[in-house]
Protein backbone atom coordinates (compact mmCIF):
# COMPACT_ATOMS: atom_id res chain seq x y z
CA UNK A 1 0.00 0.00 0.00
CA UNK A 2 1.50 3.08 -1.40
CA UNK A 3 2.44 6.18 1.93
CA UNK A 4 0.03 9.08 1.99
CA UNK A 5 0.91 12.11 -0.23
CA UNK A 6 2.36 14.92 2.78
CA UNK A 7 0.44 17.87 1.54
CA UNK A 8 2.10 21.40 3.74
CA UNK A 9 0.16 24.14 3.17
CA UNK A 10 1.73 28.17 4.18
CA UNK A 11 -0.63 30.43 5.10
CA UNK A 12 -2.64 32.52 7.46
CA UNK A 13 -5.68 30.71 9.00
CA UNK A 14 -7.80 33.41 7.31
CA UNK A 15 -6.59 32.64 3.64
CA UNK A 16 -9.36 31.79 1.86
CA UNK A 17 -7.40 29.67 -0.95
CA UNK A 18 -5.35 27.73 1.48
CA UNK A 19 -8.62 26.95 3.66
CA UNK A 20 -10.42 25.54 0.27
CA UNK A 21 -6.81 23.36 -0.91
CA UNK A 22 -7.38 21.93 3.09
CA UNK A 23 -11.13 21.15 2.59
CA UNK A 24 -10.64 19.76 -1.13
CA UNK A 25 -8.05 17.38 0.01
CA UNK A 26 -9.58 16.48 2.78
CA UNK A 27 -12.34 15.18 0.61
CA UNK A 28 -10.29 13.44 -1.76
CA UNK A 29 -8.49 11.74 1.02
CA UNK A 30 -4.79 9.20 0.51
CA UNK A 31 -2.94 12.81 2.47
CA UNK A 32 -2.00 14.06 5.31
CA UNK A 33 -2.33 17.65 5.06
CA UNK A 34 -0.11 19.94 7.69
CA UNK A 35 -1.08 23.87 7.89
CA UNK A 36 1.49 26.01 9.21
CA UNK A 37 1.40 29.96 9.09
CA UNK A 38 4.95 32.09 9.62
CA UNK A 39 4.27 32.12 13.39
CA UNK A 40 4.31 28.66 13.95
CA UNK A 41 7.59 28.33 11.58
CA UNK A 42 9.19 31.17 13.63
CA UNK A 43 8.67 28.90 16.42
CA UNK A 44 9.36 25.67 14.71
CA UNK A 45 13.18 24.02 15.09
CA UNK A 46 15.02 24.70 12.26
CA UNK A 47 18.16 21.84 11.35
CA UNK A 48 19.77 22.47 7.94
CA UNK A 49 22.69 20.54 6.43
CA UNK A 50 24.65 20.65 3.14
CA UNK A 51 25.82 16.99 2.41
CA UNK A 52 28.63 16.13 0.69
CA UNK A 53 27.21 15.84 -3.04
CA UNK A 54 25.86 19.49 -2.67
CA UNK A 55 22.24 18.53 -1.55
CA UNK A 56 21.12 20.71 1.16
CA UNK A 57 18.24 19.03 3.43
CA UNK A 58 16.00 20.66 5.90
CA UNK A 59 14.48 19.40 8.96
CA UNK A 60 11.78 21.88 10.38
CA UNK A 61 10.03 20.03 13.42
CA UNK A 62 6.74 21.68 14.84
CA UNK A 63 5.92 19.79 17.60
CA UNK A 64 6.40 15.86 17.11
CA UNK A 65 6.21 15.95 13.21
CA UNK A 66 8.97 17.12 10.57
CA UNK A 67 7.56 19.44 8.01
CA UNK A 68 11.21 19.75 5.96
CA UNK A 69 10.77 17.74 3.15
CA UNK A 70 7.21 17.23 2.53
CA UNK A 71 5.39 15.54 -0.73
CA UNK A 72 4.36 19.28 -2.29
CA UNK A 73 3.83 22.76 -0.54
CA UNK A 74 1.39 25.31 -1.19
CA UNK A 75 2.57 28.06 -0.61
CA UNK A 76 0.98 31.14 0.43
CA UNK A 77 3.26 32.78 2.67
CA UNK A 78 2.93 36.62 3.33
CA UNK A 79 5.00 39.44 4.10
CA UNK A 80 7.69 39.04 6.92
CA UNK A 81 6.17 42.13 8.15
CA UNK A 82 3.82 40.15 9.96
CA UNK A 83 6.67 38.64 12.28
CA UNK A 84 6.58 41.37 14.52
CA UNK A 85 9.72 40.41 17.16
CA UNK A 86 8.07 41.63 19.83
CA UNK A 87 10.16 43.32 22.20
CA UNK A 88 13.37 43.45 19.37
CA UNK A 89 15.13 47.08 18.78
CA UNK A 90 14.33 48.11 15.14
CA UNK A 91 18.18 47.32 14.31
CA UNK A 92 17.55 43.58 15.42
CA UNK A 93 14.07 43.47 13.95
CA UNK A 94 15.71 44.41 10.91
CA UNK A 95 18.64 41.66 10.86
CA UNK A 96 16.32 39.31 12.12
CA UNK A 97 13.62 39.24 9.34
CA UNK A 98 16.84 39.53 7.02
CA UNK A 99 18.12 36.49 8.70
CA UNK A 100 14.68 34.92 8.41
CA UNK A 101 14.17 35.62 5.33
CA UNK A 102 17.21 33.66 3.87
CA UNK A 103 16.23 30.72 5.93
CA UNK A 104 13.00 30.60 4.38
CA UNK A 105 14.04 31.09 0.62
CA UNK A 106 16.68 28.67 1.44
CA UNK A 107 14.00 25.88 2.35
CA UNK A 108 11.78 27.00 -0.21
CA UNK A 109 13.94 27.07 -2.91
CA UNK A 110 15.58 23.56 -1.94
CA UNK A 111 12.81 22.00 -2.16
CA UNK A 112 12.11 22.61 -6.16
CA UNK A 113 8.87 21.43 -7.93
CA UNK A 114 7.63 20.52 -5.08
CA UNK A 115 6.45 24.27 -4.18
CA UNK A 116 3.44 25.98 -5.93
CA UNK A 117 4.01 29.65 -5.16
CA UNK A 118 7.92 29.34 -4.94
CA UNK A 119 10.24 32.21 -3.79
CA UNK A 120 11.51 34.14 -6.39
CA UNK A 121 15.06 36.33 -5.44
CA UNK A 122 13.58 38.12 -1.96
CA UNK A 123 9.92 37.45 -2.67
CA UNK A 124 8.80 34.92 -0.30
CA UNK A 125 5.37 33.36 -2.40
CA UNK A 126 5.52 34.07 -6.52
CA UNK A 127 7.71 36.89 -8.37
CA UNK A 128 7.50 40.41 -6.84
CA UNK A 129 4.49 42.16 -8.17
CA UNK A 130 6.57 44.97 -10.12
CA UNK A 131 4.42 45.61 -13.23
CA UNK A 132 7.35 46.60 -15.67
CA UNK A 133 9.00 43.21 -15.04
CA UNK A 134 5.64 41.38 -15.94
CA UNK A 135 5.23 43.22 -18.95
CA UNK A 136 8.77 42.76 -20.35
CA UNK A 137 8.34 39.10 -19.55
CA UNK A 138 4.52 38.54 -21.08
CA UNK A 139 6.64 40.42 -24.36
CA UNK A 140 8.98 37.79 -24.27
CA UNK A 141 6.39 34.88 -24.64
CA UNK A 142 4.41 36.49 -27.32
CA UNK A 143 1.62 38.46 -25.00
CA UNK A 144 1.75 42.24 -26.10
CA UNK A 145 1.55 44.37 -23.46
CA UNK A 146 -1.02 46.50 -23.30
CA UNK A 147 0.07 50.20 -23.92
CA UNK A 148 1.09 52.05 -20.78
CA UNK A 149 3.94 54.80 -19.94
CA UNK A 150 4.55 56.74 -17.18
CA UNK A 151 6.01 60.08 -16.58
CA UNK A 152 8.63 62.08 -14.14
CA UNK A 153 6.72 64.93 -14.20
CA UNK A 154 3.20 65.93 -16.12
CA UNK A 155 3.57 69.25 -16.50
CA UNK A 156 7.05 68.56 -18.31
CA UNK A 157 5.83 65.28 -20.02
CA UNK A 158 2.39 65.10 -19.62
CA UNK A 159 0.21 61.68 -21.22
CA UNK A 160 -2.57 61.85 -23.52
CA UNK A 161 -5.96 63.71 -22.16
CA UNK A 162 -6.94 59.76 -22.74
CA UNK A 163 -4.91 57.92 -20.96
CA UNK A 164 -6.10 56.61 -17.24
CA UNK A 165 -3.57 56.56 -14.11
CA UNK A 166 -2.15 53.50 -13.39
CA UNK A 167 -0.49 53.96 -9.80
CA UNK A 168 0.80 50.73 -10.06
CA UNK A 169 3.06 52.25 -12.97
CA UNK A 170 4.18 54.92 -10.98
CA UNK A 171 7.80 55.62 -11.54
CA UNK A 172 10.51 55.28 -8.74
CA UNK A 173 11.39 58.67 -7.25
CA UNK A 174 12.87 60.28 -4.52
CA UNK A 175 10.53 61.92 -2.12
CA UNK A 176 11.79 65.49 -3.21
CA UNK A 177 11.51 65.00 -6.81
CA UNK A 178 7.96 64.16 -6.06
CA UNK A 179 7.21 67.48 -4.39
CA UNK A 180 8.61 69.03 -7.68
CA UNK A 181 6.86 67.38 -10.30
CA UNK A 182 4.14 64.85 -9.99
CA UNK A 183 4.89 61.46 -11.20
CA UNK A 184 2.43 59.74 -12.91
CA UNK A 185 1.92 56.27 -14.23
CA UNK A 186 -0.72 55.82 -17.15
CA UNK A 187 -2.32 53.86 -20.35
CA UNK A 188 -3.90 53.81 -22.73
CA UNK A 189 -7.86 53.29 -21.98
CA UNK A 190 -9.27 49.69 -22.63
CA UNK A 191 -12.24 48.67 -24.99
CA UNK A 192 -12.59 45.25 -23.03
CA UNK A 193 -11.22 43.54 -20.23
CA UNK A 194 -10.67 40.17 -19.45
CA UNK A 195 -9.59 38.20 -16.43
CA UNK A 196 -8.18 34.77 -16.36
CA UNK A 197 -6.50 32.16 -13.92
CA UNK A 198 -4.26 30.08 -15.33
CA UNK A 199 -3.66 26.53 -13.08
CA UNK A 200 -0.58 24.44 -14.64
CA UNK A 201 -1.72 24.01 -18.44
CA UNK A 202 -5.52 24.78 -18.19
CA UNK A 203 -6.89 28.39 -18.37
CA UNK A 204 -10.04 29.44 -16.90
CA UNK A 205 -12.73 32.76 -17.32
CA UNK A 206 -16.02 33.74 -18.03
CA UNK A 207 -14.61 35.08 -21.45
CA UNK A 208 -12.60 32.83 -24.03
CA UNK A 209 -9.55 34.65 -25.20
CA UNK A 210 -8.50 32.23 -27.83
CA UNK A 211 -6.11 30.08 -28.19
CA UNK A 212 -3.28 32.12 -29.04
CA UNK A 213 -4.06 34.05 -25.71
CA UNK A 214 -4.89 31.00 -23.75
CA UNK A 215 -1.39 29.33 -24.84
CA UNK A 216 0.49 32.37 -24.47
CA UNK A 217 -0.58 33.00 -20.51
CA UNK A 218 0.38 29.31 -19.74
CA UNK A 219 3.78 30.39 -21.10
CA UNK A 220 4.03 33.69 -19.30
CA UNK A 221 2.86 31.21 -16.20
CA UNK A 222 5.52 29.01 -17.13
CA UNK A 223 8.49 31.03 -17.62
CA UNK A 224 7.76 32.99 -14.52
CA UNK A 225 7.39 29.97 -12.64
CA UNK A 226 4.07 30.57 -11.06
CA UNK A 227 1.92 27.87 -12.07
CA UNK A 228 -1.04 29.33 -10.60
CA UNK A 229 -1.47 32.67 -11.89
CA UNK A 230 -3.95 35.17 -12.10
CA UNK A 231 -4.28 37.55 -15.29
CA UNK A 232 -5.88 40.47 -16.73
CA UNK A 233 -5.88 40.82 -20.75
CA UNK A 234 -7.20 43.98 -22.54
CA UNK A 235 -7.95 44.96 -25.89
CA UNK A 236 -8.08 48.56 -27.74
CA UNK A 237 -10.94 49.97 -29.82
CA UNK A 238 -10.43 48.96 -33.36
CA UNK A 239 -7.66 45.81 -32.27
CA UNK A 240 -9.07 42.29 -31.23
CA UNK A 241 -6.55 41.06 -30.02
CA UNK A 242 -5.84 40.55 -26.43
CA UNK A 243 -3.12 42.49 -24.08
CA UNK A 244 -1.39 42.19 -21.08
CA UNK A 245 -2.84 44.48 -18.70
CA UNK A 246 -2.18 42.49 -14.97
CA UNK A 247 -0.84 39.51 -13.27
CA UNK A 248 -1.03 38.20 -9.82
CA UNK A 249 0.89 35.42 -8.54
CA UNK A 250 -1.43 34.88 -5.30
CA UNK A 251 -4.65 34.31 -6.67
CA UNK A 252 -7.74 33.72 -4.44
CA UNK A 253 -8.76 30.13 -5.73
CA UNK A 254 -11.54 28.68 -3.75
CA UNK A 255 -13.86 26.65 -5.76
CA UNK A 256 -15.08 25.65 -8.88
CA UNK A 257 -12.81 24.02 -11.80
CA UNK A 258 -9.57 26.21 -10.63
CA UNK A 259 -9.98 24.44 -7.27
CA UNK A 260 -9.98 21.14 -8.94
CA UNK A 261 -7.06 22.02 -11.19
CA UNK A 262 -4.91 23.32 -8.01
CA UNK A 263 -5.67 19.68 -6.16
CA UNK A 264 -4.62 17.61 -9.20
CA UNK A 265 -1.53 20.24 -9.95
CA UNK A 266 -0.45 19.38 -6.50
CA UNK A 267 -0.79 15.14 -6.40
CA UNK A 268 1.06 15.26 -9.56
CA UNK A 269 4.19 17.82 -8.09
CA UNK A 270 4.01 15.09 -5.21
CA UNK A 271 4.93 11.97 -7.03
Amino acid sequence: MPAPMRALILGHALDPSANAVIAALHQRGGCQVHRHDLAALAGARWEQRLLADGTLTTRVDIGPVDIGSCDVVFNRIGSLVALALPGWSSADRSYGQAEWLALLISWLASLGGRVIGAPSGSNLAGPPDRLWMWMAAAANVGLSPHFAGATSSVRQFPPSRFAEERPELMPVMAETAKSLDRPLGHSAPAAALCDVIVVGDEVFGDIDPGPAARAACVALAAARNSPVLALRLGQLAGDPGWRFVAANAMPVIDRGAPLAALIDLMIVRAA
